[in-house]
């Protein structure tokens, strides 16, 4: 048994979106908020339990406009593709929305009150199983900064495009060679006061029993 309200913890799991078109780009984002969050965030599991995670915060004008570029740089071409394929498969609704709050969202980045780089003293390594704990030991709390956002009322994106260009961001944001960027997160209060849980197909149709495709 436990005493989690898990009716409440269920609708946090379910409703908790990759928010863009729905970010308040007019209301700051109060720091103390944030570093709560982060707090929380930092007893997500660690490999080794080693903390090497850091988080960056920016909210300088000049800065994210110089973030934002970077983004576009390969943004525009890549999501201009995404759209030109989810129309060529017949334009699935879902699809298309995706696309369309991306493109909304590139062409705004640079208006949002917040942008979050969560950072991880190392490198990812070579073999699969070096990248599988490199980002086993970030991916975990950075979902937990946004769970932990969202019941806020903030809302967040994991984007990763300006990682084609992480050189040019750490130049910018005085980042060591020691550090790796994992994401870049637009963060802002959301508008509206609910988010639909998200459709996806039922868990028996993706889960496995001891063997690839043997159903349960």
């Amino acid at each position: 048994m436990t005493d989690f309200p898990l009716d409440q913890i269920d609708r946090l799991l379910t409703t908790t979106k990759q928010v863009r078109k729905r970010l308040d780009l007019t209301r700051p984002v109060p720091h103390d908020i944030v570093l709560e969050c982060i707090d929380l965030a930092s007893r997500a599991p660690i490999g080794g339990n080693f903390e090497m995670n850091r988080w960056l915060l920016i909210d300088d004008a000049e800065t994210k406009r110089a973030m934002a570029e970077l983004y576009r740089k390969v943004g525009v071409g890549y999501l201009e593709q995404g759209r030109a394929a989810v129309e060529e498969a017949g334009g699935d609704p879902t699809s298309r929305r995706v696309v369309e709050s991306s493109i909304y969202l590139l062409d705004h980045l640079h208006e949002v009150p917040l942008m979050i780089v969560p950072l991880r003293f190392e490198a990812p390594g070579k073999t699969l199983f070096d990248q599988a704990t490199f980002f086993g030991s970030v991916a975990p709390g950075v979902w937990s900064l946004q769970l932990a956002l969202r019941a806020r009322g903030i809302g967040s994106a994991w984007t990763t495009l300006h990682l084609h260009h992480a050189d040019e961001a750490a130049a910018l944001l005085g980042i060591p060679d020691t550090a790796t960027q994992i994401a870049l997160l637009p963060t802002a209060f959301y508008t509206g006061d609910r988010f639909h849980p998200a459709k996806r197909k039922p868990a028996a149709q993706i889960t496995y029993l001891n063997r690839w495709k043997q159903k349960l």
